[in-house]
């Protein structure tokens, strides 16, 4: 199963959301989203904790790649 974190549930008021099949997958993901989109510099340890302990099983199965999707998002400023 794979895993699913949405920018939402770190109280952003964003509808991002990404799915990868590790946890560790998900953190770089939603990290180079957060840069990118939110300004942020990276994750601090407390953030870390709680962006992991937001993670929950999900289902990947889009139309559009979460790449294309993020890449839509921040209009080329992230490496995908």
């Amino acid at each position: 199963m794979d895993r699913k974190l949405e920018c939402r549930d770190l109280r952003f008021d964003c509808d991002y959301s990404a799915c990868r099949q590790t946890d560790q997958e998900i953190l770089r993901n939603v990290g180079d989203h957060i840069q990118a989109i939110h300004g942020m510099k990276g994750f601090s340890k407390d953030f870390y904790r709680k962006a992991l302990a937001a993670i929950r099983k999900g289902s990947c199965k889009m139309a559009m790649t979460l790449d294309d999707a993020l890449c839509e998002a921040c209009n080329g400023l992230c490496t995908c």
